[in-house]
């Protein structure tokens, strides 16, 4: 735990430099000075999350797959032409899975799943001859925050003599593992279109894995 706090204090302390150093170079605003090619950035596209949900009441795992809308919104650095890092936020979105056909009394009605995380990235850029258009691949550590609730009728589950019912339960959990991707850039003057792949592969409380991704197109803005 104190290793990832740390981690995060310094990624939060270098981009924070970054936009002090801007700031004070000549003694006015961020915008007019910005050697370490600071920028913030936005991007909308469409996430996957598959994952393992336990129903403790039952014999078998439920499984929750789904392609809900996602977002991410990002702060980076890039001080020289082929390196550079940012910090972001993902929001892989919710999905939601219906009702099991019941079987011997018992019946799963349904469980939800909504995945956030942040995420600390060293980009690496690659040149081309084409100075507009720049493909790029990042490297980083991500937390993930995963909300998880399931509810069923669990009739056949008894407990001091009494058909349990209906049952419901909710956890959040927060693993965190390797996050990786890549895409390509387009540049126009200080503005930036962005197409890119995103996955975290984390590993989950309930012992399966869980390793949401997300395609984009996102625009950035260097000061």
């Amino acid at each position: 735990m104190a290793l990832r706090t740390m981690a995060w204090l310094t990624g939060f302390a270098l981009i924070g430099s970054a936009i002090s150093v801007n700031a004070m170079a000549d003694g006015t605003v961020l915008g007019l000075y910005n050697p370490l090619g600071v920028y913030v950035g936005a991007g909308l596209g469409r996430s996957s999350l598959n994952q393992t949900d336990l129903d403790e009441f039952a014999s078998d795992f439920h499984h929750i797959d789904g392609q809900p809308l996602g977002w991410n919104a990002v702060i980076g650095v890039r001080p020289l032409p082929f390196l550079g890092a940012e910090v972001e936020y993902i929001d892989f979105g919710n999905t939601h899975t219906g009702a099991l056909a019941a079987y011997n009394a018992n019946q799963f009605l349904g469980a939800d799943v909504h995945d956030q995380a942040a995420a600390l990235f060293a980009v690496g850029y690659l040149p081309l001859p084409i100075p507009w258009m720049e493909p790029f691949v990042k490297l980083g550590w991500a937390e993930m925050w995963e909300h998880d609730s399931y509810s069923g009728i669990y009739n056949g589950v008894i407990v001091n003599g009494t058909p349990l019912g209906l049952q419901s339960a909710s956890q959040t959990t927060h693993p965190n593992g390797t996050a990786y991707g890549g895409g390509l850039q387009f540049h126009f003057e200080q503005f930036a279109v962005r197409a890119q792949y995103e996955r975290i592969s984390g590993e989950r409380s309930f012992g399966g894995w869980n390793n949401p991704d997300l395609y984009s197109v996102g625009l950035s803005w260097t000061f």
